[in-house]
């Protein structure tokens, strides 16, 4: 998935009110209403979202394999108990998203919008998550057609950001005309933040338009420092290794933590300049001076 995807609009919008992770302790069953459950669910699932999928040897990860089995056997007691919850099915899709079944999650978050109790924002929230599902399932066309059908309540408050997803939809279907033409749109309004041109300037590079990748990117830069990480990529893509490392030290000196993180999942991406000692210092990879 898209790194920038989890940022705007996060999994499990029905969040509930808990006060810290002593709401995941032992309860019983027989005893806990629905709300306690949930709350537990919602802890157990948002703690395995920020786990790894599996260890050092590659193998799934048993801790995280069971809190989210456990959270499912608490979904089904509330299923029970009270039958048509929407967070209950919002839960659902976002345990199948840990799972990897993106199939499923968009069939959930689809059915959760559809529940009596569900509210106008869960609703606009789930639809972006059931249209993200299907995109991560393959399914690109069923993705744009939920975000076309839900494009008015959507616009309401998230309509740049749908014209985004829509454009990495786009991309990955290769329809890059269509696709620059909702980047376009966003990047020419006066209520484009720095963070939706983040974005824009990184599905133009997807579509391979890389002068306004690179125009866009600059805009953002302003306010959101990262996005010169993201230009330096752009930059030693097109062979200017000595412009890539300047905006890289730039980027890192305003974000050093979200840089140093990028350069560990992204590392293929540095392969030219990994050698060089500028480029080390910023990984922290530098190899120590031998003491005598």
């Amino acid at each position: 998935m898209n790194q920038l995807t989890t940022r705007a609009l996060l999994y499990g919008s029905a969040v509930l009110m808990l006060g810290g992770l002593g709401a995941a302790v032992h309860w019983s069953h027989t005893e806990a209403d629905v709300m306690t459950m949930l709350s537990s669910v919602d802890v157990q699932l948002r703690l395995a979202h920020g786990m790894p999928a599996n260890d050092k040897q590659g193998a799934a990860l048993t801790s995280r394999v069971e809190m989210i089995a456990d959270a499912e056997r608490s979904l089904e007691l509330v299923e029970r108990a009270e039958p048509g919850l929407a967070s209950a099915a919002e839960f659902r899709g976002f345990a199948h998203m840990l799972r990897g079944d993106f199939a499923a999650a968009a069939a959930s978050y689809g059915r959760a919008s559809e529940c009596a109790d569900c509210e106008a924002e869960q609703r606009d929230i789930l639809h972006f998550n059931q249209a993200r599902m299907l995109g991560e399932a393959g399914q690109q066309r069923e993705a744009l057609a939920v975000f076309a059908q839900h494009a008015k309540a959507l616009d309401a408050r998230f309509g740049h950001q749908r014209r985004i997803e829509e454009a990495e939809l786009c991309c990955q279907l290769g329809e890059q005309q269509q696709a620059e033409q909702r980047l376009d749109y966003v990047v020419g309004s006066d209520d484009a933040t720095p963070f939706l041109l983040l974005q824009a300037g990184m599905a133009y590079v997807t579509a391979g338009n890389h002068a306004k990748a690179e125009t866009v990117l600059q805009r953002a830069a302003v306010k959101e420092p990262i996005a010169d990480y993201y230009l330096g990529r752009l930059k030693l893509q097109q062979g200017d290794t000595d412009t890539s490392v300047q905006l890289l030290e730039r980027a890192a000196a305003a974000r050093p933590a979200e840089v140093k993180q990028l350069l560990a999942s992204e590392s293929a991406a540095w392969s030219a300049v990994a050698a060089s000692e500028r480029f080390q210092n910023l990984q922290g990879t530098h190899p120590a001076t031998p003491v005598r």
